[in-house]
């Protein structure tokens, strides 16, 4: 993983293209968070819930973007430049 989601901020969308939905931010740290709170947890390529279970992996698809891809290779999330 080149980028360090954690040294800047990105917008977290469910899902992918045009109708995914924003459900959180990356405010310059490990934490994915809403209005509501802590969401998820990044540690270097990897994406967690707040209990610890493993996501998926995050995988850098240009201009600063990524997708969180789980196990069966379905894209989750994907992270973008606020």
């Amino acid at each position: 993983m080149a980028t360090d989601f954690t040294q800047g901020r990105y917008n977290v969308y469910e899902g992918r293209g045009p109708g995914a939905s924003l459900i959180g931010r990356i405010d310059e740290d490990e934490f994915v968070r809403s209005n509501k709170g802590l969401l998820y947890r990044i540690d270097g390529s990897e994406f967690y819930d707040m209990n610890g279970k493993y996501l998926g992996e995050i995988v850098e698809s240009g201009d600063g973007r990524a997708m969180v891809i789980d196990r069966s290779h379905y894209c989750l999330f994907v992270i973008a430049p606020e």
